[in-house]
């Protein structure tokens, strides 16, 4: 269970914008697109896809996974088996209403999709650069050592919150905090992960990669080039395992969904001519 070490947590209101919450926009045709969301991320990273799936008249649904946005704190207690469900839910949701259903699935959303999928058939699904190891083959063989060895991680024990870089990436995980509180420098630095939370996605990766070669639905991969989480030769690896999947690189970061990544707009025609070829116009109403 949670414990205390992540109570000073509660009494900040996380991810209170409502751009965080799950939405569901319909769209004027027969199908619907499922967005799931990366970790530690929130619905509000599939909102410009959304918005572009819907122009071209998909009705879109992006889910809330257990364990993120406002309920972070509990991320800890959570696995993947949840967050297969949840998804897995929403595709029984959206073929009861649509005669087509499609995924796209950023990083660990992406690994997701393909557990989803195997047990939820859908007509298509794009993989915004897919997590499914730790980054290098070195690290992922020696994990379980380190498990063992480390027992809990404070990555943030030595942290300079002055430094523009490590703002960023904690606001990216825990937006709304006031990084220049000293109460607030001072809970994060005793803030430990277990490596139970690791590993749980170290497992789920390795699940996604044996889902993968049983995967039978159509399936783009989009990768880019500068990445530094997911490295493209993890991808590459992964992409022949999928019967036919299709491969775009791009020359872009991890940030495939925001519009202020260079490849916005590759990114956003890739998905949709995809999706045009595997559940074409003339399927629709």
């Amino acid at each position: 269970m949670t414990t205390d070490r992540y109570e000073f947590l509660r009494s900040y209101k996380l991810f209170a914008n409502d751009s965080h919450k799950p939405f569901h926009w319909d769209g004027r045709d027969s199908g619907a697109a499922v967005l799931v969301h990366g970790f530690p991320g929130t619905p509000s990273d599939m909102r410009p896809l959304g918005k572009t799936l819907q122009a071209a008249g998909w009705s879109v649904k992006a889910p809330l996974l257990p364990g993120f946005g406002p309920d972070i704190v509990t991320l800890p207690d959570r696995n993947h088996g949840e967050w297969r469900d949840a998804i897995q839910a929403e595709i029984v949701d959206a073929r009861a209403t649509h005669d087509r259903v499609v995924l796209v699935g950023h990083s660990l959303g992406a690994t997701l999709t393909l557990l989803a999928t195997e047990r939820e058939p859908v007509d298509a699904q794009v993989l915004l650069a897919p997590y499914w190891r730790f980054s290098g083959a070195v690290k992922n063989a020696l994990w379980p050592l380190l498990r063992l060895w480390a027992g809990r991680w404070k990555p943030l024990s030595n942290a300079n919150f002055d430094d523009e870089h490590i703002r960023s990436g904690v606001l990216h995980m825990l937006p709304d905090l006031d990084l220049d509180d000293e109460t607030v420098r001072a809970g994060l630095r005793r803030f430990t992960v277990p490596t139970h939370l690791l590993n749980e996605l170290r497992h789920v990766g390795a699940s996604a990669r044996k889902a993968a070669g049983k995967s039978v639905t159509p399936t783009l991969i989009v990768q880019g080039l500068r990445d530094e989480l997911v490295q493209p030769q993890d991808t590459e690896s992964l992409l022949k395992a999928i019967v036919g999947a299709k491969l775009e690189l791009l020359d872009s970061t991890h940030k495939l969904t925001l519009p202020t990544d260079g490849a916005w707009g590759r990114v956003t025609r890739a998905v949709l001519d995809f999706f045009d070829e595997h559940a074409p116009a003339s399927t629709r109403d």
